[in-house]
């Protein structure tokens, strides 16, 4: 295989990884639905407002038959309407909302975008499988485990929002915004490449490494 052949399957991944980081930030959505009886709430992360109504349609199916969300044959009339364009969806402008059918009552869903600051840091996330200690269930994004870097003792919790996936399985790997708890800890402590721990307190459930630091305080002058 001449130089060709090799550059060019690695400057495709180096144009795929920079087209996705630059894809961010990941936003934040709570969408709101009052009935006579109940008060639902669910935070929905997602790129834009248009692609988190699909993503909240699987939330509740989900989460369907809890006490914080819709019953299954809710779930069923909810996607029924979705799918036959049957829902009022406002996404031009804010306040965002759409309109259900619950029953033979008309529902408004309102959603907010939640503010947030911009990420410390974007990161490759690796999941331990079961087997190897790692979780039971997959995590959802929006996730907070403790983050610990090599050479340090210090953790913090770092919410980790998944940039192309709603949930992260044992044994996946996921691109994702980290935002720490206490990012003061680790000022100019960072560099591009830095592994560090994914724990829920003294288990270890995956692993991370840096991809792009965005908290110019945590980035290394030089090394």
């Amino acid at each position: 295989m001449g130089h060709d052949g090799i550059l060019i399957p690695v400057l495709r991944q180096a144009l795929t990884l920079a087209a996705s980081l630059n894809n961010f930030m990941v936003q934040t959505f709570s969408y709101r639905t009052e009935t006579k009886d109940k008060k639902y709430q669910h935070i929905i992360h997602s790129v834009d407002i248009n692609s988190s109504v699909e993503k909240w349609l699987r939330r509740i199916e989900d989460l369907q038959d809890e006490v914080y969300s819709f019953d299954k044959s809710q779930v069923e009339s909810i996607r029924h309407q979705f799918l036959n364009n049957q829902l009022n969806i406002q996404l031009d402008k804010e306040a965002y909302f759409l309109t259900i059918k619950v029953g033979d009552k008309i529902q408004v869903v309102n959603i907010d975008k939640v503010k947030k600051s911009e990420p410390d840091f974007i990161a490759k996330l690796t999941y331990l499988t079961t087997e190897e200690g790692g979780r039971k269930d997959y995590a959802a994004s929006g996730y907070r485990p403790h983050v610990k870097f090599d050479g340090r003792k210090e953790m913090t919790s770092g919410e980790q929002l998944f940039v192309d996936k709603d949930k992260v399985f044992p044994g996946e790997t996921v691109n994702a915004e980290i935002r720490m708890l206490s990012p003061n800890f680790f000022e100019n402590y960072l560099f591009v490449g830095q592994h560090f721990e994914i724990g829920e307190g003294s288990k270890v459930v995956g692993h991370g490494e840096v991809l792009e630091i965005i908290n110019s305080k945590l980035r290394q002058a030089s090394r």
